[in-house]
């Protein structure tokens, strides 16, 4: 049986400073977490693994000290779910723009999730 495995989203004023960028990379693959980074501004980060390794992963980032800094939100992915975000591999792959990452999140149905918790929701 596989342990619950959970995505999470973290946002901060920007990613642009290489060697902290690096950091960033390095304590994700330490901390055993998969995901996606969109640098610039705004800096976003969503990830899955295990709960206790994302809680990790996010200790390690607030240390770096990023500007505005927020862990947004955490959720179980669904335990059928076949497709991760970044294919399972652990550390992080850069995205270009927030499209892109908009585009890997409705590839595994968390589109919507995302921009409502990113404030990012259409209007009705």
């Amino acid at each position: 049986m596989h342990s619950q495995l959970f995505i999470s989203i973290a946002r901060m004023h920007h990613i642009s400073n290489p060697s902290k960028f690096r950091r960033l990379r390095r304590h994700a693959l330490q901390s055993e977490v998969s995901g996606l980074v969109k640098t610039g501004k705004p800096g976003v980060l969503v990830l899955d693994g295990k709960k206790a390794k994302i809680k990790t992963f996010l200790e390690r980032a607030r240390e770096l000290r990023y500007l505005d800094f927020h862990h947004v939100d955490m959720q179980p992915l669904p335990m059928d779910m076949m497709i991760r975000l970044a294919d399972g591999k652990f550390g992080l792959q850069e995205v270009t723009n927030m499209s892109e990452l908009i585009k890997a999140l409705d590839r595994i149905s968390l589109k919507e999730w995302f921009r409502n918790q990113m404030g990012m929701a259409k209007s009705p």
